[in-house]
């Protein structure tokens, strides 16, 4: 298993290229960014990220769907993939509803979007000619000049039953959010694998990624780095939109407050062993890669106590 940490949206971009050294240097795998209306584009943020490091594989998501040409985007990600071949993962999302309405963008079909764009995207990155007539996405005869050798992955960042189906007919897996159990990786795999019946034919191959974000807060002190990764989950739940994974985590119905068993089950959160036991917990579940992500007050700090106190744990 792979782990990975993000690049926060409202950081200052001047400051990626340190960062993604760093992450490379201690011994992360992946460098992940999010983009989030009004922060900084996640393509140029990748092609800087990609090009100040030798062997970090870096990931951008979620891309608002509705928000990108698949055709540009697939020109754009090509570049990418072939400039710093198999070092690329591009997940797709829906976007934030109310960002989303903010620059125009909203949709009455969401998931269709995304289905859309991902078969568009993927066929377009193989190499073919896409002609596709659907509810959002139109193109006739499009085929890239400069298809890359080695395809990016493409990922559903989704969470409903439909839309994690639609990870293995359409994509080659999914990326969880900040509230993902592993009850929830290994229900998300089942639903990813009924997806990919029948469409073995497309050259995923058997297996189809399932990705997560975990927020992260660690200290010797493991009541008081629960307590700081609270507030924080907290806000995901009250977002309404990911309550299949509410659920599987026996987040309280009524969007309570969490309790220290549940935000462990979520979260990257607690001493280091305790960190290690979750990250395990994950794997198990099926989890190919995990990425921490802001969940203390001093993120960097706790980015730090994870490479030195975590990550020599789940390398050896």
């Amino acid at each position: 298993m792979r782990c990975g940490v993000r690049f926060e949206p409202d950081w200052k971009p001047e400051d990626l290229p340190a960062f993604a050294r760093w992450a490379e240097r201690v011994g992360f795998r992946e460098l992940w960014f999010s983009e989030d209306l009004p922060w900084a584009g996640g393509i140029a943020m990748a092609a800087t990220a990609l090009a100040c490091t030798e062997t970090l594989h870096v990931g951008i998501g979620l891309l608002p769907a509705s928000t990108r040409n698949p055709a540009t985007t697939a020109m754009e990600i090509a570049a990418l993939a072939r400039l710093a071949p198999g070092r690329l993962t591009v997940a797709l999302g829906h976007g934030i509803p109310s960002w989303m309405r903010q620059v125009g963008a909203a949709v009455p079909r969401p998931l269709t979007v995304l289905q859309e764009t991902a078969t568009a995207l993927r066929v377009l990155l193989q190499g073919r000619e896409v002609t596709l007539h659907g509810e959002h996405v139109h193109l006739d005869a499009v085929r890239l000049g400069f298809p890359p050798a080695v395809v990016p992955r493409i990922l559903l960042g989704t969470t409903g039953p439909k839309g994690l189906q639609a990870g293995g007919a359409h994509a080659d897996g999914v990326l969880l959010p900040e509230i993902a159990s592993p009850a929830a990786v290994r229900w998300a795999h089942q639903r990813v694998a009924e997806g990919a019946r029948g469409e073995r034919d497309r050259g995923a191959g058997p297996g189809h990624q399932v990705t997560l974000f975990a927020m992260v807060s660690l200290g010797d002190d493991d009541a008081s780095a629960v307590d700081q990764v609270r507030t924080r989950m907290q806000r995901i739940v009250d977002f309404g939109v990911f309550d299949h994974l509410a659920r599987l985590a026996e987040v309280p119905g009524d969007r309570g407050p969490m309790s220290d068993q549940v935000l462990q089950r979520v979260a990257v959160t607690g001493t280091p062993e305790q960190a290690v036991q979750a990250v395990r917990a994950w794997e198990a579940a099926g989890a190919e890669s995990v990425v921490v992500v802001a969940g203390a007050d001093d993120p960097q700090e706790s980015y730090r106590r994870f490479a030195d106190d975590v990550l020599p744990h789940l390398t050896r």
